[in-house]
Order: C-alpha cells, then sequence, then structure tokens
C-alpha cells in the first residue's frame, strides 16, 4: 500500500491480496493455521517484541498488533479474505531478519 493510505495505526506494510474482496464471513482464529501463530510468535518474542491478536470491533477483521519489530508498535487488520498465514510469515520472516542484523553488528 502506498504510505498514508491505511488508517492511523496500521503500519504501512505491504499487505496480502485478497481472495475475496466482500466477504460476509467473520474473522475466525480458529481457521488460521496454529505453525502460522507459533512461528510468528516465536520469532517476534525471540528478538524481545510482542504480538497481539484480536478482531476489529465488528468482529469482521483480524486484528494483529506488533511490538518490537519496527520503530513504533503498530496494528493491522485483515480481512477474513485475506492470506492471513501468509502475513504472519511475513512478521516471522522480518524478525529472523532483524535478529540476523543484530547479531552481525554485535562486536
Amino acid at each position: 500500500m502506498k504510505p498514508g493510505v491505511n488508517s492511523p495505526g496500521n503500519s504501512d506494510n505491504v499487505k496480502p491480496k485478497r481472495s475475496v474482496l466482500f466477504s460476509r464471513e467473520p474473522a475466525n482464529w480458529e481457521t488460521v493455521p496454529a505453525d502460522a501463530i507459533r512461528d510468528c510468535i516465536v520469532q517476534i518474542s525471540g528478538i524481545g517484541g510482542a504480538v497481539r491478536f484480536g478482531y476489529s470491533r465488528d468482529g469482521g477483521a483480524y486484528s494483529i498488533g506488533v511490538y518490537g519489530l519496527d520503530t513504533q508498535p503498530f496494528t493491522d487488520y485483515l480481512r477474513p479474505g485475506d492470506d492471513v498465514p501468509a502475513y504472519l510469515d511475513s512478521l516471522a520472516d522480518s524478525a529472523r531478519r532483524s535478529a540476523a542484523s543484530t547479531k552481525r553488528q554485535e562486536p
């Protein structure tokens, strides 16, 4: 997404393409593979960060809050038609890269 397109509080990360533009199904974390959730938690907490999982106020979107990955905490909202596992994998990969670059910089 272009900078400034997201609502205040959302990151400007590029989100996965939606498989369904307008879905009436509610967001449900039970449908997201546990491996993707676990890997995201392990990688982000491994660099001293934290991740928060929830729902939007109306329950129609997944809410993912990330702390300690970038300079500022951020929350992203994904619809049920979005590729949530791919998004979580991208967060885990960002944490891995962050950990690798930190190790290279240490004396």
